[in-house]
């Protein structure tokens, strides 16, 4: 230990250096061992612990010397117990877990080997050879054990994770001591209680007390609790029982249904606005049923068929078009629409068709008219109802999305309907829609004919 004091202040202080760079870096390993399984073993704990004792030993010699050779006392012998403790250690705990080559033991066992003081003749190179087998264990070592804690699931990879969840989380044990509680859920726990409380029995049971508190309104689902706050947000509170390893316990969550809760209003408001005009609906027919004969009766039954028909196909189309996304803006666009779509004929048939096409193809559909309408009015309006029955059921039932409509010139077929729908796949049933059909066909002295599959077709054949 002599030859140390020859040595001159600044080498004396590099060592010291270099020990506590190590010393910090094998802190951090230890860290980063801590959580793993193989450290659980105490032998492990005894080789890290060991390594780091080894390096106190040295910064605490070299400290020493530092100090005596600026006083000029030449080696004391103070520090010895320091020494024979460290190199002590530093071998039995390497010996006893020399077994496992992945803790790289063997490094700690030369490193204390060579501070033993059969090798104080060779100082400094001893130490800085020692030194060196330490810094050599690290850099193998760290990146190994540092991958490892990235990788492995851990208490503290999963706090850090469920910390990340916008969802609120509590799981306690069954009589409510907390196991895990994330950020969210203290978030949530102080807008509605306005405190923090970690037991989940005692939180769960402490929210309905709640109800009433400036600012913030409740509401039961069942055995969850949805909370509105008076910001606009709302959380809907869930608790389920849940089974880990032999234990019971509680899951509380926390979930912000802010957005949902808003559209559920809106729709509950729209659901109330259709009753009303449903139930309108409904009143004038009934008075309509008292004050027609059984001709006006058949004649408005082919009414109504035709207008809801419409109203509903067009309802249907708006509701399934992705580019609306405000609803307020569908009733303005139906009554638009059905002004185009009137039962009540136009005095010419040909404007009455051309408003036709031009609405359902607002709506998306195509209509492709070839050839046209007679020139007798009588014939081209019963066309033009046969038409709008047609163009009605291609929405309605076939979801079609081009018809095209063929006007005969000479031949047996005056007129040709076909929609690129899905067809009928069972046996067809005459609704008020195809009798109204018939009886426009009956009015011209005409026969109509059917096609169902692959996509439904509707010929008009002069007798």
């Amino acid at each position: 230990m002599v030859n140390l004091y020859t040595l001159p202040s600044w080498e004396i202080l590099l060592f010291i250096v270099v020990s506590m760079v190590l010393f910090l870096v094998n802190s951090v390993l230890y860290y980063f061992l801590m959580p793993q399984a193989e450290f659980s073993h105490l032998g492990r704990k005894c080789l890290e612990g060991s390594s780091l004792i080894l390096l106190l030993a040295v910064m605490a010699v070299l400290y020493e010397i530092f100090t005596d050779g600026r006083d000029g006392i030449v080696y004391a012998h103070g520090t010895d117990i320091w020494r024979w403790a460290a190199v002590l250690a530093g071998t039995l705990s390497a010996l006893y877990w020399f077994h496992d080559r992945r803790a790289r033991s063997l490094w700690i066992l030369g490193a204390s080997l060579l501070l033993w003081p059969v090798f104080d003749d060779i100082l400094p190179w001893s130490l800085a050879l020692s030194l060196a087998f330490l810094a050599w264990r690290l850099l193998r070592l760290f990146p190994e054990t540092y991958g490892r804690y990235r990788q492995q699931l851990t208490a503290r990879s999963i706090q850090t994770a469920v910390d990340c969840l916008d969802e609120g989380l509590l799981i306690s044990q069954e009589k409510g001591e907390p196991v895990l509680v994330n950020f969210t859920m203290y978030e949530v726990m102080e807008k509605i209680l306005g405190t923090v409380v970690r037991n989940g029995n005692i939180f769960w049971h402490l929210l309905p007390l709640c109800d009433g508190r400036p600012g913030l309104s409740m509401e039961r689902h069942g055995p969850d609790i949805l909370f509105i706050l008076e910001s606009g947000e709302a959380w809907l509170l869930q608790r389920h029982p849940i089974h880990f390893r032999s234990e019971s316990g509680w899951q509380i969550t926390a979930s912000d249904v802010t957005d949902l809760y808003r559209l559920n209003q809106e729709l509950d408001e729209k659901n109330r606005v259709l009753k009303e005009r449903n139930a309108a609906v409904k009143d004038a027919l009934g008075n309509m049923v008292e004050l027609q004969t059984r001709k006006t009766m058949e004649n408005l039954r082919y009414k109504i068929h035709d207008i809801l028909g419409q109203r509903i196909t067009i309802l249907q189309r708006l509701l399934n078009n992705q580019n609306i996304s405000d609803y307020s803006t569908i009733l303005p666009s139906l009554e638009d629409m059905m002004a185009d779509l009137r039962e009540d004929r136009m005095a010419d048939p040909k404007e009455e068709l051309d408003a036709l096409i031009a609405a359902y193809g607002r709506l998306g559909v195509s209509v492709i008219q070839k050839g046209a309408l007679p020139d007798d009015t009588f014939r081209a309006g019963e066309f033009v109802h046969i038409i709008r029955e047609a163009l009605t059921n291609a929405l309605l039932h076939g979801q079609a999305g081009s018809i095209t409509v063929t006007f005969g010139r000479d031949g047996e077929t005056a007129l040709t309907i076909v929609d690129d729908g899905r067809g009928l796949k069972g046996p067809l049933r005459r609704g008020t829609g195809l009798r109204a059909m018939e009886q426009c066909a009956r009015n011209l002295g005409a026969d109509l004919q059917y096609k169902t599959a692959p996509h439904f077709v509707i010929t008009l054949r002069k007798h």
